[in-house]
């Protein structure tokens, strides 16, 4: 994210704080229409309306098994009850906040279950650890400049990153977890960095990675050398993994 974005960001949090509510509906007509025009010439805000729609399509799957509406999954998904609704007596609302914190628990175990079980840290991950470590050890792999036509070729949504100071390199398709991805080389201050592209099944298949863009859009974490971090696009994921501190990783996906 360039500074202008950076200050852009700062000066519209009132708006980016209103996405939520505008995607669920919570809006009243005049805050909706003010919205719906805000968007249409604000991208930041259009960027985090697309990032939240992806969201909500992940964690609605999850609802019926916990006996969940459609809308308190979206709740649980922003962890807190939307301004736009609080106009019932203080002890409804305490009872409510009670009610929604038991189910949110509930869910958070039947998210994090899973990743108990993975001892050795999440799979998916690992595998693109292992991967990137072996494309420093030796040559970038036979590559190309054509991400449309890899895109076409994996049935996967390839989105590049456009951020400043990062050059793209070139693309090249890889496997983690015995399925198809999509491996993207950046150079970043004289370092090679790796965007994996894979599917939003295998991606949301991992179970801290899911907890973690459930509760804050994205999956940040650091094994030795490397620091990775994850988030959901268009129908996949994507994993940028390099010798960066976590931080500037982020700051390359924004």
């Amino acid at each position: 994210m360039s500074d202008h974005e950076r200050e852009h960001a700062g000066a519209h949090g009132d708006w980016l704080e209103r996405v939520a509510p505008y995607l669920d509906g919570e809006l009243n007509e005049e805050e909706h229409r003010a919205m719906a025009q805000h968007l249409e010439g604000c991208e930041l805000c259009r960027r985090e309306l697309a990032r939240q729609r992806a969201l909500v399509q992940r964690l609605r799957p999850l609802a019926p098994a916990l006996g969940a509406t459609d809308a308190m999954a979206r709740r649980l998904r922003r962890r807190g009850m939307p301004p736009a609704r609080r106009h019932a007596p203080r002890h409804l609302w305490g009872w409510l906040g009670w009610s929604l914190a038991a189910v949110q628990a509930c869910l958070l175990a039947v998210l994090l279950l899973p990743g108990v079980l993975e001892r050795q840290g999440v799979p998916m991950v690992r595998d693109a650890v292992a991967d990137y470590q072996r494309v420093l050890a030796d040559e970038l792999p036979r590559r190309t400049t054509d991400t449309a036509a890899l895109s076409r070729s994996l049935s996967l949504s390839i989105e590049r990153l456009e951020a400043p100071g990062a050059t793209f390199l070139g693309a090249w398709k890889t496997v983690l977890q015995e399925q198809p991805a999509a491996a993207l080389a950046y150079r970043v201050k004289d370092q090679t960095v790796v965007q994996y592209v894979v599917s939003g099944p295998l991606f949301f298949n991992q179970a801290r990675v899911r907890d973690a863009v459930s509760r804050h859009g994205q999956y940040v974490t650091r094994q030795g050398r490397q620091a990775v971090v994850g988030w959901p696009g268009n129908n996949a994921g994507s994993l940028l993994v390099g010798e960066l501190p976590s931080e500037e990783l982020v700051r390359l996906r924004l």
